[in-house]
Protein backbone atom coordinates (compact mmCIF):
# COMPACT_ATOMS: atom_id res chain seq x y z
CA UNK A 1 0.00 0.00 0.00
CA UNK A 2 0.57 3.62 -1.09
CA UNK A 3 -0.20 6.45 0.73
CA UNK A 4 0.37 10.01 -0.55
CA UNK A 5 -0.44 13.07 2.32
CA UNK A 6 -0.77 16.65 0.93
CA UNK A 7 -0.98 19.26 2.33
CA UNK A 8 -3.35 22.04 1.07
CA UNK A 9 -1.85 25.22 -0.83
CA UNK A 10 -0.93 28.36 0.62
CA UNK A 11 -4.48 30.63 1.82
CA UNK A 12 -3.86 34.35 2.46
CA UNK A 13 -3.98 33.46 6.51
CA UNK A 14 -1.20 30.97 6.12
CA UNK A 15 1.28 34.09 5.04
CA UNK A 16 -0.49 36.10 7.23
CA UNK A 17 0.66 33.16 10.38
CA UNK A 18 -3.46 33.62 11.18
CA UNK A 19 -4.78 30.50 12.98
CA UNK A 20 -7.16 28.50 9.94
CA UNK A 21 -8.92 25.58 11.72
CA UNK A 22 -12.46 25.23 10.48
CA UNK A 23 -12.65 28.43 8.86
CA UNK A 24 -13.50 28.17 5.26
CA UNK A 25 -10.56 29.60 3.42
CA UNK A 26 -9.98 29.93 0.13
CA UNK A 27 -6.37 29.48 -1.95
CA UNK A 28 -4.62 32.12 -2.04
CA UNK A 29 -3.07 33.40 -6.15
CA UNK A 30 0.51 32.28 -4.53
CA UNK A 31 -1.02 29.30 -3.23
CA UNK A 32 -2.91 28.23 -6.44
CA UNK A 33 0.44 28.46 -8.21
CA UNK A 34 2.41 26.19 -5.86
CA UNK A 35 -0.48 23.58 -5.58
CA UNK A 36 0.15 23.66 -9.92
CA UNK A 37 3.80 22.93 -9.52
CA UNK A 38 2.74 20.24 -6.74
CA UNK A 39 -0.03 18.73 -9.51
CA UNK A 40 2.90 18.08 -11.94
CA UNK A 41 4.61 15.90 -10.08
CA UNK A 42 1.96 13.88 -9.19
CA UNK A 43 0.77 14.60 -13.16
CA UNK A 44 1.70 10.61 -14.48
CA UNK A 45 1.63 8.91 -10.83
CA UNK A 46 -0.81 6.12 -10.67
CA UNK A 47 -3.23 6.84 -7.83
CA UNK A 48 -6.42 4.55 -7.64
CA UNK A 49 -8.42 6.66 -5.43
CA UNK A 50 -8.02 10.44 -3.47
CA UNK A 51 -9.86 11.44 0.15
CA UNK A 52 -10.18 14.80 0.75
CA UNK A 53 -11.10 17.27 3.41
CA UNK A 54 -14.10 19.22 2.87
CA UNK A 55 -12.99 22.38 3.65
CA UNK A 56 -12.66 24.41 0.44
CA UNK A 57 -8.76 25.05 0.79
CA UNK A 58 -8.38 20.91 0.58
CA UNK A 59 -11.03 20.55 -2.62
CA UNK A 60 -9.39 23.11 -4.75
CA UNK A 61 -5.95 21.50 -4.16
CA UNK A 62 -7.65 18.66 -5.47
CA UNK A 63 -9.02 20.22 -8.44
CA UNK A 64 -6.10 21.90 -9.31
CA UNK A 65 -4.17 17.88 -9.08
CA UNK A 66 -7.21 16.49 -11.00
CA UNK A 67 -6.74 19.26 -13.78
CA UNK A 68 -3.64 18.58 -14.56
CA UNK A 69 -4.18 14.67 -15.31
CA UNK A 70 -5.76 13.01 -18.11
CA UNK A 71 -6.57 10.03 -15.74
CA UNK A 72 -8.97 11.65 -13.01
CA UNK A 73 -9.00 10.24 -9.65
CA UNK A 74 -11.97 9.33 -8.13
CA UNK A 75 -12.15 11.63 -5.29
CA UNK A 76 -14.17 10.88 -1.49
CA UNK A 77 -15.31 13.68 0.38
CA UNK A 78 -14.04 12.70 3.81
CA UNK A 79 -15.48 14.78 6.91
CA UNK A 80 -12.82 13.04 9.42
CA UNK A 81 -9.84 14.81 7.36
CA UNK A 82 -11.44 18.25 8.30
CA UNK A 83 -8.83 20.13 10.16
CA UNK A 84 -8.77 20.77 14.20
CA UNK A 85 -11.84 23.39 15.25
CA UNK A 86 -9.53 26.30 16.85
CA UNK A 87 -12.80 27.95 18.11
CA UNK A 88 -12.54 31.93 19.71
CA UNK A 89 -8.55 31.71 17.80
CA UNK A 90 -9.33 31.07 14.22
CA UNK A 91 -8.57 34.33 12.59
CA UNK A 92 -6.09 35.45 15.37
CA UNK A 93 -2.24 35.27 15.23
CA UNK A 94 -0.55 32.16 15.73
CA UNK A 95 1.93 33.76 18.33
CA UNK A 96 -1.64 33.64 20.68
CA UNK A 97 -1.94 30.31 20.65
CA UNK A 98 -0.12 27.95 22.88
CA UNK A 99 0.22 24.99 20.38
CA UNK A 100 2.41 22.75 22.97
CA UNK A 101 -0.83 22.31 25.11
CA UNK A 102 -3.53 22.12 22.79
CA UNK A 103 -0.77 19.39 21.05
CA UNK A 104 0.28 17.63 24.42
CA UNK A 105 -1.58 14.41 24.31
CA UNK A 106 0.55 12.79 27.44
CA UNK A 107 -1.01 15.37 29.85
CA UNK A 108 -3.97 13.89 31.33
CA UNK A 109 -5.82 17.74 31.59
CA UNK A 110 -5.90 17.58 27.85
CA UNK A 111 -5.59 14.35 26.28
CA UNK A 112 -9.59 13.94 26.35
CA UNK A 113 -9.63 17.52 23.99
CA UNK A 114 -6.67 15.94 21.64
CA UNK A 115 -8.34 12.46 21.15
CA UNK A 116 -11.84 14.39 20.18
CA UNK A 117 -10.44 15.80 17.75
CA UNK A 118 -7.80 13.09 16.63
CA UNK A 119 -10.11 9.90 17.02
CA UNK A 120 -12.17 10.18 13.78
CA UNK A 121 -9.39 10.46 11.84
CA UNK A 122 -8.24 7.14 13.56
CA UNK A 123 -11.39 5.63 13.32
CA UNK A 124 -11.14 6.32 9.44
CA UNK A 125 -7.31 5.10 9.12
CA UNK A 126 -8.07 1.65 10.95
CA UNK A 127 -11.42 1.15 10.37
CA UNK A 128 -11.68 1.97 6.34
CA UNK A 129 -8.39 3.23 4.67
CA UNK A 130 -6.02 0.07 6.20
CA UNK A 131 -8.61 -2.20 5.31
CA UNK A 132 -10.63 -1.33 1.95
CA UNK A 133 -7.56 0.25 0.23
CA UNK A 134 -4.78 -2.12 1.35
CA UNK A 135 -3.80 -2.95 -2.27
CA UNK A 136 -4.35 0.75 -3.61
CA UNK A 137 -2.54 3.63 -3.97
CA UNK A 138 -4.16 6.19 -1.71
CA UNK A 139 -4.37 10.00 -2.27
CA UNK A 140 -4.96 11.97 0.76
CA UNK A 141 -5.78 15.94 0.64
CA UNK A 142 -5.85 17.60 3.75
CA UNK A 143 -4.59 19.65 6.42
CA UNK A 144 -1.54 20.47 9.01
CA UNK A 145 -3.44 19.34 11.91
CA UNK A 146 -4.49 15.85 10.12
CA UNK A 147 -1.01 15.48 8.96
CA UNK A 148 0.33 15.15 12.86
CA UNK A 149 -2.08 12.27 13.33
CA UNK A 150 -1.06 10.35 10.22
CA UNK A 151 2.61 11.09 11.01
CA UNK A 152 2.13 9.60 14.97
CA UNK A 153 0.12 6.84 13.76
CA UNK A 154 1.97 5.77 10.32
CA UNK A 155 5.40 6.36 10.99
CA UNK A 156 8.01 4.05 12.37
CA UNK A 157 9.26 6.56 15.04
CA UNK A 158 5.94 8.11 16.05
CA UNK A 159 6.05 11.51 17.24
CA UNK A 160 6.13 12.24 20.89
CA UNK A 161 3.79 14.68 22.50
CA UNK A 162 6.80 17.31 22.45
CA UNK A 163 7.33 16.92 18.96
CA UNK A 164 3.45 17.31 17.56
CA UNK A 165 3.05 20.97 18.37
CA UNK A 166 5.60 21.57 16.24
CA UNK A 167 5.94 18.87 13.25
CA UNK A 168 4.02 20.02 9.73
CA UNK A 169 4.20 19.66 6.07
CA UNK A 170 4.57 23.10 3.80
CA UNK A 171 1.72 23.98 2.08
CA UNK A 172 1.29 21.83 -1.35
CA UNK A 173 4.49 19.02 0.49
CA UNK A 174 3.98 15.66 -0.89
CA UNK A 175 4.10 12.86 2.24
CA UNK A 176 4.89 9.33 1.21
CA UNK A 177 3.73 6.53 3.47
CA UNK A 178 4.62 2.91 2.24
CA UNK A 179 4.44 -0.33 3.49
CA UNK A 180 7.91 -2.30 4.56
CA UNK A 181 6.85 -5.88 4.66
CA UNK A 182 3.07 -7.28 3.17
CA UNK A 183 1.54 -7.20 6.11
CA UNK A 184 2.81 -3.99 7.74
CA UNK A 185 0.29 -1.21 7.95
CA UNK A 186 1.98 1.26 6.22
CA UNK A 187 5.08 3.57 7.44
CA UNK A 188 7.09 6.61 6.64
CA UNK A 189 10.76 5.42 7.58
CA UNK A 190 13.06 8.25 9.11
CA UNK A 191 16.76 8.33 8.61
CA UNK A 192 17.51 8.77 12.38
CA UNK A 193 15.84 7.02 15.20
CA UNK A 194 13.57 9.55 17.32
CA UNK A 195 13.28 7.03 20.33
CA UNK A 196 17.01 6.57 20.82
CA UNK A 197 17.21 10.03 21.71
CA UNK A 198 14.31 10.39 24.08
CA UNK A 199 16.43 8.23 27.18
CA UNK A 200 15.57 10.69 30.29
CA UNK A 201 12.23 10.79 30.47
CA UNK A 202 10.27 7.15 29.37
CA UNK A 203 7.47 8.29 26.72
CA UNK A 204 6.05 5.18 24.57
CA UNK A 205 2.77 5.36 22.10
CA UNK A 206 2.40 2.15 21.32
CA UNK A 207 0.05 1.65 18.32
CA UNK A 208 -1.10 -0.98 16.12
CA UNK A 209 1.07 -0.39 13.65
CA UNK A 210 4.34 -0.63 16.06
CA UNK A 211 3.02 -4.22 16.76
CA UNK A 212 2.94 -4.95 13.60
CA UNK A 213 6.21 -4.16 12.88
CA UNK A 214 7.12 -6.83 16.15
CA UNK A 215 4.93 -9.26 14.05
CA UNK A 216 4.55 -9.14 10.38
CA UNK A 217 2.66 -12.15 10.30
CA UNK A 218 -0.14 -10.14 11.57
CA UNK A 219 -2.30 -8.60 9.47
CA UNK A 220 -4.57 -5.77 10.44
CA UNK A 221 -8.00 -8.13 10.23
CA UNK A 222 -5.81 -9.93 13.33
CA UNK A 223 -5.66 -6.85 15.60
CA UNK A 224 -8.47 -4.81 14.76
CA UNK A 225 -12.29 -5.63 14.27
CA UNK A 226 -13.71 -2.58 12.24
CA UNK A 227 -17.50 -3.53 13.39
CA UNK A 228 -16.37 -3.12 17.40
CA UNK A 229 -14.11 0.36 16.48
CA UNK A 230 -16.21 3.01 19.15
CA UNK A 231 -17.00 6.16 17.42
CA UNK A 232 -15.95 8.09 20.18
CA UNK A 233 -13.06 6.27 22.35
CA UNK A 234 -13.08 4.84 26.05
CA UNK A 235 -10.24 6.67 27.67
CA UNK A 236 -8.45 4.49 30.71
CA UNK A 237 -6.20 6.29 33.14
CA UNK A 238 -4.06 3.51 35.36
CA UNK A 239 -0.84 3.86 37.31
CA UNK A 240 1.55 1.00 36.81
CA UNK A 241 4.25 0.38 39.58
CA UNK A 242 7.48 -0.50 39.54
CA UNK A 243 7.95 -1.50 43.30
CA UNK A 244 10.97 -3.38 45.06
CA UNK A 245 11.74 -4.96 48.27
CA UNK A 246 15.27 -4.70 49.84
CA UNK A 247 17.32 -6.84 47.72
CA UNK A 248 15.89 -4.77 44.82
CA UNK A 249 14.44 -7.60 42.57
CA UNK A 250 11.13 -6.38 41.03
CA UNK A 251 7.59 -7.08 41.71
CA UNK A 252 5.58 -9.61 38.63
CA UNK A 253 2.06 -10.46 39.04
CA UNK A 254 1.29 -13.59 36.63
CA UNK A 255 -1.49 -14.79 36.08
CA UNK A 256 -1.59 -18.67 35.06
CA UNK A 257 -4.82 -19.01 33.20
CA UNK A 258 -4.16 -16.35 30.84
CA UNK A 259 -0.75 -16.92 30.31
CA UNK A 260 0.61 -13.38 31.02
CA UNK A 261 3.20 -11.28 33.13
CA UNK A 262 2.62 -7.95 34.32
CA UNK A 263 4.06 -4.97 36.28
CA UNK A 264 1.53 -4.10 39.13
CA UNK A 265 -1.26 -1.52 37.60
CA UNK A 266 -4.70 -0.94 38.36
CA UNK A 267 -6.96 1.58 36.89
CA UNK A 268 -6.63 5.53 38.78
CA UNK A 269 -8.90 8.32 39.24
CA UNK A 270 -6.66 11.06 37.48
CA UNK A 271 -8.07 13.83 39.72
CA UNK A 272 -7.46 12.35 43.01
CA UNK A 273 -4.00 11.85 45.01
CA UNK A 274 -1.93 9.96 43.05
CA UNK A 275 0.04 8.62 46.22
CA UNK A 276 -3.01 7.66 48.06
CA UNK A 277 -4.51 5.68 45.30
CA UNK A 278 -0.51 3.77 44.31
CA UNK A 279 -0.53 2.67 48.18
CA UNK A 280 -4.19 1.55 47.82
CA UNK A 281 -3.34 -0.17 44.78
CA UNK A 282 -0.07 -2.23 46.42
CA UNK A 283 -1.98 -2.97 49.53
CA UNK A 284 -5.09 -4.29 48.36
CA UNK A 285 -3.49 -6.11 45.26
CA UNK A 286 -0.11 -7.21 47.08
CA UNK A 287 0.15 -6.87 50.43
CA UNK A 288 2.87 -4.74 50.32
CA UNK A 289 3.81 -1.16 50.98
CA UNK A 290 6.86 0.71 49.96
CA UNK A 291 8.67 3.85 51.22
CA UNK A 292 6.99 7.07 50.12
CA UNK A 293 10.33 9.04 50.82
CA UNK A 294 11.32 7.16 47.62
CA UNK A 295 8.37 7.58 45.54
CA UNK A 296 8.70 9.25 41.93
CA UNK A 297 6.69 9.11 38.58
CA UNK A 298 9.48 7.78 35.62
CA UNK A 299 7.00 8.48 32.65
CA UNK A 300 4.06 8.07 30.53
CA UNK A 301 2.91 5.28 28.17
CA UNK A 302 -0.15 6.01 25.84
CA UNK A 303 -1.81 2.47 24.09
CA UNK A 304 -4.01 3.00 20.92
CA UNK A 305 -6.09 0.02 20.80
CA UNK A 306 -9.38 0.13 18.44
CA UNK A 307 -12.07 -2.43 19.01
CA UNK A 308 -10.90 -3.10 22.66
CA UNK A 309 -14.29 -3.58 24.69
CA UNK A 310 -12.56 -2.02 27.76
CA UNK A 311 -10.59 1.05 26.31
CA UNK A 312 -9.33 1.96 23.26
CA UNK A 313 -7.27 4.93 24.31
CA UNK A 314 -5.17 3.65 27.82
CA UNK A 315 -2.84 6.58 29.11
CA UNK A 316 -0.53 4.93 32.12
CA UNK A 317 1.28 6.43 34.45
CA UNK A 318 4.69 4.79 35.49
CA UNK A 319 5.83 5.07 39.18
CA UNK A 320 8.73 4.09 41.55
CA UNK A 321 8.35 2.95 45.05
CA UNK A 322 11.25 1.53 47.23
CA UNK A 323 12.29 -1.11 49.93
CA UNK A 324 8.69 -2.72 50.02
CA UNK A 325 7.59 -4.42 53.02
CA UNK A 326 4.95 -7.34 53.33
CA UNK A 327 2.40 -5.92 55.67
CA UNK A 328 -1.49 -7.68 54.90
CA UNK A 329 -2.48 -10.86 53.04
CA UNK A 330 -3.17 -9.47 49.25
CA UNK A 331 -7.10 -8.75 48.31
CA UNK A 332 -7.18 -9.71 44.58
CA UNK A 333 -10.47 -9.16 43.17
CA UNK A 334 -12.55 -12.43 41.70
CA UNK A 335 -11.31 -11.17 37.80
CA UNK A 336 -7.54 -11.63 39.06
CA UNK A 337 -8.08 -15.02 41.10
CA UNK A 338 -10.20 -16.28 37.73
CA UNK A 339 -6.86 -15.52 35.56
CA UNK A 340 -4.40 -16.91 38.33
CA UNK A 341 -3.18 -13.99 39.74
CA UNK A 342 -0.05 -14.80 41.57
CA UNK A 343 2.70 -12.34 42.82
CA UNK A 344 6.71 -13.03 42.72
CA UNK A 345 9.95 -11.02 42.58
CA UNK A 346 12.62 -10.93 39.89
CA UNK A 347 15.50 -9.31 39.05
CA UNK A 348 15.47 -7.02 36.16
CA UNK A 349 17.37 -9.59 33.66
CA UNK A 350 14.57 -12.36 34.89
CA UNK A 351 11.24 -9.93 34.52
CA UNK A 352 12.59 -8.68 30.98
CA UNK A 353 12.89 -12.54 29.81
CA UNK A 354 9.41 -12.97 31.02
CA UNK A 355 8.07 -9.81 29.20
CA UNK A 356 9.76 -11.33 26.40
CA UNK A 357 7.87 -14.11 26.63
CA UNK A 358 5.00 -12.63 27.07
CA UNK A 359 5.38 -10.27 24.17
CA UNK A 360 5.78 -13.33 21.67
CA UNK A 361 3.45 -15.69 23.31
CA UNK A 362 0.38 -12.95 23.92
CA UNK A 363 -2.98 -13.43 21.57
CA UNK A 364 -6.16 -13.00 22.23
CA UNK A 365 -8.68 -14.55 24.24
CA UNK A 366 -12.30 -15.67 23.99
CA UNK A 367 -14.81 -17.04 26.37
CA UNK A 368 -14.53 -15.31 30.36
CA UNK A 369 -11.03 -14.10 29.41
CA UNK A 370 -11.79 -12.10 26.32
CA UNK A 371 -9.62 -9.78 25.12
CA UNK A 372 -8.93 -9.71 21.60
CA UNK A 373 -5.17 -9.91 20.21
CA UNK A 374 -4.55 -6.48 19.82
CA UNK A 375 -4.62 -5.80 23.64
CA UNK A 376 -2.87 -8.92 24.76
CA UNK A 377 0.08 -7.69 22.55
CA UNK A 378 -0.33 -4.06 23.56
CA UNK A 379 -0.04 -4.94 27.35
CA UNK A 380 3.08 -7.35 26.45
CA UNK A 381 4.51 -4.77 24.26
CA UNK A 382 4.15 -1.77 27.28
CA UNK A 383 5.46 -3.56 30.14
CA UNK A 384 8.43 -4.74 27.96
CA UNK A 385 9.37 -1.24 26.78
CA UNK A 386 8.73 -0.18 30.57
CA UNK A 387 11.36 -2.53 32.07
CA UNK A 388 13.81 -2.10 29.32
CA UNK A 389 13.66 1.68 29.63
CA UNK A 390 14.21 0.99 33.69
CA UNK A 391 17.04 -1.49 32.81
CA UNK A 392 19.10 1.00 30.91
CA UNK A 393 18.33 4.02 32.99
CA UNK A 394 19.88 1.59 35.83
Amino acid sequence: MEILFVRHGKTDWNNHKKMQGSADISLSEEGIEHAKIMAEKLQNTKIDVAFCSPLNRAKETMEIINNSRTNKIPTIIEDSLSERNYALYEGRNKELFNYDILWDYSNPLSINNFFEFAWPIIYFIFGKLLRAYKDKTVLIVSHGGVSKIFEMLLSKNSLYPDELATYLPNNSEIITYRNINENDFVFNIKENDIEADNNKNLFQIITPNKISLLFPELKIEDLIDVNKISKCPKIRYRACIIFTKEDDNLAIETYSNTKECKLPARTIEPTRNILHQVREILLQMTGYLGDISDFYNIGETIEIRPSDPVAEIVFTQVYYISKARLVAEPLPDNKDEMEGFKLDFYSVDEAIKLMNIALKEAKGIDGEFYRPTITKKSIALRDKLILDFWHNRN
